[in-house]
């Protein structure tokens, strides 16, 4: 049996129909019994339906290097291998 934070690491998989279909039933079951869940994969279906209707808005120039800035912040002091 799934536990709330299975549904919720698996919201938008399941939403989208890409779960395989014994964790779909998984999430579908534990939907039918814990109201909580089955509010917050409702928020998020029509979080992505609003998405769907509105019109994506290419990044400014001053977006995308604030974006790159927090990237070189976020690693900076990270080494790699």
């Amino acid at each position: 049996m799934l536990k709330c934070k299975d549904v919720g690491s698996n919201a938008t998989e399941f939403l989208s129909g890409a779960l395989p279909w014994r964790v779909n039933l998984s999430v579908v079951w534990h939907l039918l019994r814990c109201g909580n869940c089955r509010l917050a994969v409702i928020q998020i279906l029509t979080m992505l339906r609003a998405l769907r209707k509105r019109p994506a808005k290419p990044p400014t120039e001053a977006q995308i290097q604030l974006w790159i800035d927090a990237l070189d912040h976020d690693h900076s002091g990270h080494t790699h291998h």
